[in-house]
């Protein structure tokens, strides 16, 4: 998700409050879904006029039967609203596989980041598991998988199995 801001000159591991960001992805019926941004991000690369900064948010550990499919992609109830006629769920995005292994290696290779994760209680290992936005499966039956960091694979998930979600949110420089 791309934050568009006022306040988005971030440095290297400062917590950055985010207000509320939001995508509508699904309007069926009554409900709607949409991905958004919101809350206590670390910042583990500054913007320059080259490239994006990027945002990371640790959302702990969750467990494959959270995991839903809106619009073909995963999506967990992470927070609703009613409406007036109807109801709104949110959630973080999933981060591509790419994207993840940007990250994992930008976390992994600066000891001062994890601990600043930490001290944000964060706690993540970037040699462990984390799902991904990627699916398997068909069209009918889509199966949420997930990037063993260890192994570099990626692999399809069981609904009894829990694994790290990560948040990424990109900046650009003085927008």
């Amino acid at each position: 998700m791309i934050i568009d801001s006022k306040e988005n000159d971030w440095r290297l591991g400062e917590l950055a409050s985010l207000s509320w960001n939001e995508k509508l992805i699904k309007k069926s019926g009554n409900k709607s879904y949409a991905y958004y941004a919101v809350s206590r991000y670390i910042c583990i690369r500054e913007a320059t006029d080259e490239q994006s900064g990027i945002l990371v948010k640790v959302l702990g550990r969750t467990p494959g039967e959270h995991i839903i499919f809106v619009n073909g992609e995963p999506f967990c109830k992470d927070e609703g609203e009613d409406l007036l006629k109807g109801r709104r769920y949110y959630s973080y995005p999933f981060p591509t596989v790419s994207a993840l292994k940007e990250v994992l290696e930008i976390v992994g290779s600066n000891p001062g980041l994890k601990e600043r994760f930490e001290e944000e209680s964060m706690h993540v290992n970037p040699a462990s598991t984390f799902w991904v936005r990627e699916t398997a499966g068909s069209f009918l039956s889509k199966k949420p998988q997930y990037y063993d960091a260890t192994s570099g694979m990626l692999c399809k998930a069981t609904d009894d199995t829990a694994h790290y979600r990560l948040t990424i949110a990109y900046f650009n420089k003085n927008k």
